[in-house]
């Protein structure tokens, strides 16, 4: 079965129109994984799951981590039988700039929050998905996939995916020893990713999961547009066409990757 194992139509970009875009999931049809940004869209996620072949995950994204406290107990509470991950979280040093407080302290910040959704990931037996994404200015902020795998090795947990990877070889390699899932988004369509082709190439396909991260990174087929997770398709596709083999082996594969980590 196809399936977007990340995907946010619990935020409000969806609002005017969810119903119609859940629809085209059923009727394609499709797995979802929803994910959670803040205690509001977790519950949402929870509540899409009442869909056939929807799940959910609930977390805290690390760029709001000052906007809400992150209460492990009321996530706690949030979790169901089809709450299939925690997160998402790690470290996000792209908008850091943005935060009105000292560098060392956001990220001290995020960092005691990716520890407590670690914990409550390991409470209860759930990966993870786990955000990283670099700054574009500073080369010392150049590190976010190593500084998230430090943090799990301290404790002592590598169950999860790293979603909507955008690194190196080195980087890819060491995110699969250390025993965690790498996650492709549409970015994989854009023009001008000769390293992202090569790292696709050269990762196990029972590695590999396929998300739309929507409403955001549109495959170059329908940009301009919405993303939707129907649109998970054409990163399928691509990875296919990369590996130069049928997108119903990627498909197959995808689907058994899911299940094994998510246990769906």
């Amino acid at each position: 079965m196809l399936i977007d194992t990340h995907a946010h139509l619990n935020f409000e970009a969806y609002d005017e129109d969810r119903t119609d875009v859940i629809k085209h999931c059923l009727d394609h049809p499709m797995a979802v994984i929803n994910i959670g940004s803040q205690y509001n869209t977790s519950k949402e996620a929870v509540r899409l799951s009442k869909n056939e072949n929807f799940y959910n995950a609930v977390g805290l994204h690390p760029i709001h981590v000052y906007d809400e406290n992150f209460s492990v107990s009321k996530f706690q509470k949030l979790i169901t039988d089809k709450t299939v991950a925690i997160g998402e979280t790690g470290f996000d040093y792209f908008h850091l700039k943005e935060k009105d407080k000292p560098l060392f302290e956001i990220l001290e910040k995020q960092r005691q929050v990716l520890e407590k959704h670690i914990q409550l990931a390991k409470d209860n037996d759930l990966p993870l998905v786990c955000h990283g994404r670099n700054s574009k200015d500073d080369f010392a902020l150049q590190t976010v996939y190593f500084d998230i795998l430090k943090v799990l090795d301290n404790m002592g947990y590598s169950k999860g995916v790293i979603h909507c990877f955008s690194g190196t070889i080195h980087e890819a390699q060491s995110i699969i020893n250390a025993g965690m899932y790498i996650g492709f988004t549409g970015i994989v369509t854009f023009p001008k990713t000769d390293e992202l082709t090569y790292v696709i190439k050269e990762t196990p396909l029972d590695k590999i999961l396929i998300e739309t991260d929507s409403p955001y990174l549109t495959p170059q087929e329908h940009r301009g547009e919405r993303n939707e997770p129907i649109y998970v398709e054409e990163v399928a596709r691509k990875i296919a066409e990369i590996k130069e083999i049928k997108v119903e082996e990627v498909i197959k594969q995808v689907w058994e990757n899911s299940k094994k980590l998510f246990k769906i």
